[in-house]
């Protein structure tokens, strides 16, 4: 596919910020995003060496102030090789994914950024949002369909008295 899905650019058209929890393959697919709104994006697991040119550049996390609050994106939160290779075994070897795979992530995350009020994070593909004490966790999915997941993006609202995140399915099978 040359571009993105019609679906994803509508979706976030009229959006004041772009948020990308990594895995870009291709970096021109966050030019399209950054056309409808500014962009902040991470890089995602296969991005720390020369193995594409989709994120290499990218930074592995970013820490942000949106509507007074403090927003962080990591991909998996992998402060090493071991825990990057751990996920890496317990998905192939043990077929750990999903919802265990997400919380499995969260569980590394939460403490690596106490002062965070949202964390956003990618690496496995699947849609997840949870309150875990007093930081929300969102993971909007991931527009390619990847290991029988259910392509996706979703929506963060940040307020004064609100955060709340939308996941939005889109259309089975698509493949950049």
């Amino acid at each position: 596919m040359s571009r993105l899905p019609e679906a994803v650019l509508r979706i976030f058209e009229g959006v004041d910020l772009i948020l990308h929890a990594g895995d870009v393959d291709r970096i021109e697919r966050l030019h399209e995003l950054a056309a409808l709104a500014p962009l902040h994006a991470v890089r995602g697991n296969l991005h720390f060496g020369d193995l594409s040119d989709g994120g290499r550049d990218l930074p592995a996390e970013l820490q942000l102030t949106i509507a007074g609050r403090c927003v962080v994106v990591n991909h998996g939160g992998w402060p090493h090789f071991a825990s990057k290779a751990g996920d890496w075994l317990v998905e192939s070897f043990l077929g750990v994914g999903g919802d265990r795979l997400n919380r499995r992530i969260v569980a590394r995350l939460v403490p690596m950024y106490p002062q965070a009020d949202v964390i956003i994070f990618g690496h496995s593909h699947q849609a997840y949002r949870a309150w875990h004490g007093e930081t929300f966790i969102f993971n909007p999915g991931g527009v390619c369909s990847t290991r029988r997941r259910v392509p996706s993006v979703g929506k963060l609202y940040l307020g004064p008295d609100t955060v709340e995140a939308e996941v939005i399915v889109l259309s089975e099978g698509i493949k950049l």
